[in-house]
């Protein structure tokens, strides 16, 4: 998507053809979306949702309060690191910059949404705790708001504001398997072309 013209033409359809001035009033509810990928914001809610449940263990409204802010307090840990290290590897760039979405190594470091990725990661951890299947079809879709902030207010491409949404779905993902009963520790076998051996994996 970022090395081809996938991304400017969504871009010049979404800004000439979807946002106008109706559907900016719409799309100012997004604004507000917004505020959820910043980590000013949603770091010391996870923080204090992750108290809230320790501190009133036994009530099952707070046990999952805590449960959500402590998976998603891990999910940022997990997913935050891989992701500022891909903003820079690919070096893309915003909307209205002269290098555009390809990626160009090292050059900029725009190439991941980093809205997006903060943004998903509380409703995505919300779905995969959900049982209710309209339940989770509403977080997977709350979601997505503010990587569609991101590309309404022209901050970022199509493939940045996925990439920054597809972390998030890997970390939430990569928590919500350490929540099963398994052990923390897995051994595998190790095969490569001209080596051999074992591998010892501990996930957290």
């Amino acid at each position: 998507m970022a090395n081809t013209n996938f991304d400017q033409t969504v871009q010049a359809h979404f800004q000439s053809s979807v946002r106008n001035a109706r559907s900016d009033e719409w799309f100012h509810l997004l604004e507000a979306q917004k505020k959820l990928g910043n980590g000013h914001y949603t770091l010391p809610v996870f923080a204090i949702a992750w108290a809230t449940g320790s501190l009133l263990e036994g009530n099952p409204a707070a046990d999952n309060v805590g449960e959500w802010g402590q998976r998603s307090f891990r999910s940022i840990l997990v997913g935050a690191p891989p992701m500022l290290a891909t903003q820079y590897i690919v070096g893309g760039s915003r909307p209205n910059e002269p290098a555009g979405s390809r990626w160009s190594p090292f050059q900029d470091h725009n190439g991941v949404s980093g809205h997006s990725f903060m943004g998903a990661v509380p409703f995505l951890t919300a779905a995969q705790m959900a049982e209710e299947p309209w339940l989770k079809f509403a977080f997977y879709a709350g979601s997505t708001l503010v990587p569609l902030s991101r590309i309404n207010d022209d901050d970022h491409y199509t493939s940045q504001a996925f990439l920054g949404w597809w972390f998030a779905f890997l970390a939430t993902r990569a928590i919500d398997s350490t929540q099963s009963s398994e052990s923390d520790w897995t051994f595998t076998p190790w095969l490569e072309p001209r080596t051999s051996g074992f591998a010892l994996e501990r996930r957290f």
